[in-house]
């Protein structure tokens, strides 16, 4: 039996075309083994967002030319303007929307698009990924993506959800909606439905799995997603990944982000106020060309402003083909890299405070790999806290109510509730 193995650099959407082109290989009689592994075929579906992300494509796709028989490097690094011109080795590219053809890029006979008997829950793989858009339209200063991944095309919503109620079939309990830029899915579709319109037809069509947004931009964001999420509470997860990148409205118009800090704020704290047991996520792009040590203050004083339960936080990379990268205003690396260790500090603070105010809560916790230690499990609530509580690996992939206690390794702590979920300990 032939074997593979797919190494992921970059963002949710890319974890989804990785899910599709294992699907494909599974189904065409592959077996999986770990990355790193000798392995038939290994795949690297690599990220082009910044220059530091180009050399770990890099340095991941000579290391799998190590171990493997046949390397392919997709992903947005082997796009058209992607950083990956010059491939190391016996590199095969296969352009990321031509994944339906890796089959035939690999001379392998088999029957594209079909789905392995049995395919859908395993081991660290409880949560399902489902990519509803391609594309973005915005062209963010410092961002390459849309000129790698073209403009935006939404999926119709009947067959995203014919796929959502084959995922849940196959035994997942939690759908991640994801996309390029997921704020705008619809806007190119007849009619032109919203995110909200899909998350009503998803519901519809599905009988009880949940779902989760992805990343999502402020600016077009549905706001009716937000009803969604308080009317649903056990279907839609209260959980907010708004992309903030800075809080100076100077740095936020260079970066042609297309809203101030005041618009965010009120966006969030409507989520907040909403949405009960919500919790709110972020990116922050630290350094960005032009920053001064003003924008630097106003940033973390209101990142303050608001209970983040995560900060993403990067520093600003140059990225060739981008305008930011001939901006005359480079901040230096070291300040960036000082800069960014701040607000990952600042992070740290802020996410212990709202982990603190959901203790004694019970939350829905979906149940994801063994704990560290003997007897323990470890899952995200519906709301994205990370929790850690006595449990069996017969819990793996279902949804359990726990209540929140103390804390351990920026986890909760808790103990299941019900009798039906402590059998066995």
């Amino acid at each position: 039996m032939p074997t593979f193995s797919i190494q992921t650099l970059g963002c949710r959407a890319n974890q989804a075309d990785s899910e599709r082109l294992r699907q494909i290989l599974l189904g065409a009689g592959f077996l999986e083994v770990p990355f790193g592994k000798p392995a038939d075929c290994a795949i690297v579906n690599t990220c082009t967002v910044t220059g530091e992300a180009d050399r770990k494509s890099r340095q991941t796709l000579r290391r799998a030319s190590r171990e493997a028989g046949t390397v392919v490097a997709t992903g947005c690094g082997v796009a058209e303007r992607g950083g990956l011109e010059i491939l190391p080795g016996a590199v095969l590219k296969l352009a990321p929307e031509n994944r339906e053809s890796l089959l035939e890029l690999l001379d392998v006979p088999g029957c594209p698009g079909a789905t392995p008997p049995g395919f859908g829950l395993q081991a660290g793989h409880t949560r399902a990924l489902l990519k509803v858009q391609e594309g973005c339209d915005h062209f963010c200063s410092y961002c390459i993506v849309p000129y790698v991944r073209g403009r935006s095309r939404s999926t119709q919503a009947q067959a995203l959800v014919g796929e959502a109620r084959r995922l849940e079939e196959a035994g997942h309990r939690e759908i991640v909606l994801t996309g390029i830029h997921l704020a705008v899915w619809g806007r190119d579709l007849p009619g032109s439905p919203d995110l909200a319109d899909l998350l009503d037809r998803l519901l519809e069509g599905t009988r009880g799995v949940r779902f989760r947004l992805s990343s999502i931009e402020p600016m077009s964001f549905p706001r009716r997603i937000l009803e969604r999420m308080a009317r649903f509470p056990d279907r839609v997860c209260p959980h907010l990944h708004l992309a903030l990148q800075h809080a100076s409205d100077a740095v936020l118009k260079r970066m042609r982000r297309d809203y101030t800090w005041a618009e965010y704020d009120l966006l969030a704290r409507e989520f907040l106020t909403s949405v009960p047991g919500g919790c709110l996520t972020t990116d922050v792009l630290v350094g960005f060309p032009g920053e001064t040590e003003d924008d630097f203050e106003v940033l973390k004083s209101s990142l303050r402003r608001l209970p983040f339960l995560h900060l993403h936080v990067f520093p600003y990379s140059p990225r060739k083909g981008t305008a930011a990268a001939h901006h005359p205003d480079q901040v230096l690396e070291t300040v960036r890299k000082e800069r960014s260790e701040q607000v990952i500090r600042l992070g740290e603070r802020l996410a212990r405070v709202v982990r603190r105010g959901f203790r004694g809560q019970i939350r829905p916790v979906l149940v994801e790999r063994a704990g560290p230690l003997p007897g323990e499990v470890m899952g995200t609530a519906d709301n994205s806290l990370p929790v850690i509580f006595p449990g069996t690996p017969a819990l793996l992939g279902r949804i359990v109510p726990v209540r929140l206690g103390g804390e351990r390794g920026g986890r909760l702590c808790g103990l299941a509730v019900g009798e039906e979920f402590r059998q066995g300990w």
